[in-house]
């Protein structure tokens, strides 16, 4: 049987049951979704909606669209250059909704460090730390370092054990994480070594007591300072610490040395013997004539050689003049017209200064002509030069000569006694027995004394 509703009726039922239709309309829900949700800059991430429940037929609006592929599609294509986070709405054919959002993170490359941290300033062979503050998503640490450096431990880390060498140079870092590497941090490192020795010491190696001497040596690299080293009464005048000094020395030879040294420590000496001079000795008695015919040449005046003497000073009386043997111990003296009596002086010398001199009163005569050698007495020695026999004749009244003959050495070669009987004698001398070249023949007694020189073939 048929029911029968009022109009009332049957509109409050066609409510109730649209009103149940159109909740069962709203039971959809949409879930967002990225893959992957985490990429590197300048990739893509997929992404996509997801639908649960609804009549099956939608709309697409996902924002920010300017990173997408199409906003109005359920799976676009995104490629943002930052972490951005993707909505989607969906919409039904009846306007029903639903709403969801999906992060996706955009990694870079790693920035390179701020700072690396350790000494700018090191010593060679020494051994260091460096390091850089960790970071986040890093997968490697890269570190270079100068030829000759070895890193000993931390490769790959944020932190490294160096042991240096003498090269200075950058240390530097990579940081690389799943994006690839970033750009490299770089310490610029100036390596120090210590002085190397000096290579040598120039300056004078003989010097005299209490003279002052310069010494100086060439630069070494890496130095700051150098240290002068010097016997104990010696002192550095001036140029401390430089790579040149004044030193006054005292009255003790011995050696000189430098070193170099800087922050890193000190490098090894070079040292220089120096040796300190004499004045030279005394000079002892001269031996030649001590009486010479003014007018006349070729008398010879020597010493023994001086012990540190470099060279000889003499001085002779007014009128008298070398003419050979300048600055030696042996001189040949010859006496002009206005000669005049007075010592004859020598000393030694050398860059010390002079030695003490010796002194022989000569007493110049007025002489008649001789033929042969004029002694300045009255005594005739013959030949000159000579090959065999050395013939002296006396014409004097002298009763007794001595007699010496040296060689070029100062050698005493030949020494008798003469005894002159009278006027008019004759004495010979065998000139075989001595060998070619100058010799001295001396004569003198009480009264007189004269030297000859004389050359034998």
């Amino acid at each position: 049987m048929l029911r029968k509703y009022s109009v009332l009726q049957l509109f409050i039922l066609g409510l109730s049951l649209s009103l149940a239709g159109h909740t069962e309309q709203l039971l959809f829900t949409a879930k967002a979704y990225a893959y992957p949700d985490t990429i590197c800059q300048g990739q893509h991430s997929q992404l996509l909606v997801i639908i649960q429940g609804g009549p099956g037929s939608y709309t697409y609006l996902w924002s920010p669209a300017a990173t997408l592929s199409n906003p109005a599609i359920s799976n676009p294509v995104a490629t943002p250059l930052v972490n951005t986070m993707y909505h989607v709405v969906v919409q039904d054919q009846w306007l029903n909704s639903s709403t969801d959002s999906i992060m996706v993170y955009v990694q870079t490359n790693p920035l390179p460090p701020s700072q690396i941290y350790g000494p700018a300033n090191v010593c060679a062979d020494t051994i260091c730390d460096y390091y850089i503050n960790p970071v986040e998503g890093a997968t490697s640490y890269s570190w270079t370092v100068p030829s000759g450096a070895i890193i000993k431990s931390g490769q790959n880390t944020p932190a490294i054990h160096l042991e240096w060498g003498s090269v200075s140079g950058t240390v530097s870092v990579i940081i690389t994480n799943n994006c690839g590497a970033g750009v490299p941090g770089v310490l610029a490192v100036n390596v120090t070594s210590v002085p190397s020795v000096p290579q040598e010491i120039d300056g004078p190696s003989h010097i005299c007591p209490y003279d002052t001497g310069y010494y100086f040596t060439d630069p070494v690299p890496y130095a700051v300072n150098y240290n002068w080293i010097i016997p104990g009464d010696a002192v550095i005048l001036s140029g401390e610490g430089t790579t040149s000094v004044r030193i006054k020395w005292g009255m003790r030879d011995g050696n000189i040395g430098v070193g170099a040294e800087n922050s890193c420590g000190a490098g090894p000496s070079i040292t220089k013997t120096v040796v300190l001079d004499s004045l030279p000795a005394s000079a002892d008695a001269i031996d030649g004539p001590d009486t010479v015919c003014i007018g006349k040449g070729g008398y010879n005046y020597f010493i023994t050689p001086l012990k540190f003497a470099t060279t000889y000073g003499w001085t002779l009386p007014q009128g008298a003049f070398i003419v050979s043997g300048e600055l030696t111990n042996s001189i040949t003296v010859d006496f002009g017209m206005n000669a005049t009596s007075g010592p004859i002086t020598v000393f030694g010398i050398n860059d010390c200064g002079n030695g003490l001199a010796s002194s022989e009163q000569i007493v110049t005569r007025t002489c008649s002509g001789l033929d042969a050698f004029n002694t300045g007495s009255e005594i005739t020695i013959a030949p000159n030069p000579v090959s065999e026999k050395i013939l002296i004749h006396s014409k004097g009244h002298e009763n007794h000569y001595e007699v010496i003959i040296v060689n070029q050495l100062g050698e005493i070669v030949y020494h008798t006694l003469l005894a002159v009987p009278g006027q008019g004698h004759f004495f010979e001398i065998d000139a075989r027995r001595f060998p070619h070249g100058m010799i001295y023949l001396k004569m003198f007694n009480e009264d007189v004394s004269f030297t000859a020189k004389l050359m034998v073939l």
